[in-house]
């Protein structure tokens, strides 16, 4: 089991680098623009924004809830399949 654990941690790592390097690329362009309120100023800000949401919701929400739930299984399926000591 802590293969699959190994393997969503990184899955989930690479996700959040894949979303980082267009954050930090417009956390740069931001602060070089001058820009006072980066997000409501730039489409490109906007779209940043609008792909974390996305990203959060679509990918790593459910992935840590079947984790969770994957965990909730095999711990209820070693309960009921060991014998009780007398």
């Amino acid at each position: 089991m802590s293969y699959y654990a190994s393997q969503l941690i990184d899955l989930l790592l690479v996700l959040f680098a894949a979303w980082m390097v267009p954050a930090t690329i417009f956390i740069i362009y931001a602060y070089f623009a001058g820009l006072k309120n980066p997000v409501s100023e730039s489409v490109f800000g906007r779209v940043i924004i609008i792909s974390l949401f996305v990203i959060t919701t679509s990918i790593w929400l459910p992935a840590i809830l079947a984790a969770i739930v994957l965990s909730l299984i095999g711990h209820l399926w070693s309960r009921f399949t060991l014998k009780p000591r007398k």
